[in-house]
């Protein structure tokens, strides 16, 4: 992408506007950036230009911000990025669509575990464990956690949020499409017993019985299910092997951009699944932009 492009900077200016105006932080811009433009260098050439073009009395602190990440290394994220744009045709088909989110991740993790399971962390060790307390701090806001409260994480990715969590609950059994993803878990994981982690074909949770935990969570892995055509079965699912006034709580529904919309459609999935609403499209984090739902089974 040329940022000389008008349609390119017009672009870009968007972006660098939510940033501008607090509606996602500087890390989450510098992601959007490297996306938008396919790599580290556009995007620094797109603050650069939008840092001289700032109308009077707008401060650039917080370009200065995005600038100053994006001078960094980021090479991992980077090639991620180029990875999302893979122009292969779009797959067709449940099967085919989960056997893509599957290679994706198992390419994605070996070139960056930081970035595969949150390319807003652009790769840093330091961004993605804030990125991970916040997630955890969320949880524990939410009255979820508890010594004797069982959870399943459904797309675990390298287990980051399990393993935060192993000490807040009885037991985290975590599931992912990615075999590249689990092994590195487990080796996160060492001799924990109260972590477990297993690939899952990902079509449903039918490995466990009913009313088997107190709550299961997702953490940006909802869009990869609204995306294969699988999200009413998993929150049925969740549903089933959740006790009666167990918690589902999903940060990130979708990735299409609409929350009036991922509200709509949480609703319409949670009533019909038996769950009361207790937070809807709630935005809990400074660093992620994410939305969080969380459910609650009636009992």
């Amino acid at each position: 992408m040329a940022a000389e492009d008008p349609r390119d900077e017009r672009t870009t200016d968007a972006l660098l506007a939510r940033c501008l105006k607090g509606e996602v932080s500087p890390e989450v811009a510098a992601m959007q950036l490297i996306l938008a433009t396919g790599g580290t260098a556009g995007a620094r050439a797109a603050v650069a230009s939008a840092r001289r073009r700032l109308p009077p009395g707008v401060s650039p602190a917080r370009l200065a911000a995005v600038a100053l990440l994006l001078s960094e290394d980021h090479d991992g994220c980077a090639r991620i990025a180029a990875l999302m744009q893979d122009p292969a045709a779009p797959a067709t088909g449940t099967p085919a669509r989960l056997a893509r989110v599957r290679r994706f991740f198992d390419r994605a993790v070996a070139l960056s575990e930081e970035a595969s399971v949150a390319l807003y962390s652009l790769g840093s060790p330091a961004v993605l464990a804030r990125a991970t307390a916040e997630v955890v701090t969320a949880l524990r806001r939410f009255g979820v956690l508890g010594p004797d409260r069982a959870a399943l994480e459904i797309g675990c990715g390298t287990g980051r949020i399990a393993l935060a969590l192993a000490p807040a609950v009885a037991e985290v059994y975590g599931l992912d499409l990615s075999r590249r993803m689990i092994a590195a878990a487990r080796r996160h994981a060492g001799d924990r017993l109260n972590l477990h982690f297993s690939v899952t074909r990902g079509r449903d949770l039918g490995r466990f019985p009913d009313r088997r935990f107190d709550l299961v969570y997702a953490v940006d892995s909802f869009p990869y299910l609204v995306e294969t055509g699988i999200v009413e079965t998993h929150v049925h699912e969740a549903a089933r092997v959740l006790a009666p006034g167990g918690d589902l709580v999903v940060f990130n529904y979708s990735y299409r951009g609409d929350p009036a919309a991922d509200r709509a459609d949480v609703g319409r999935l949670a009533a019909a699944a038996g769950f009361a609403v207790i937070a809807s499209g709630a935005r809990p984090f400074t660093l992620w932009d994410a939305l969080a739902f969380h459910l609650r089974r009636r009992a």
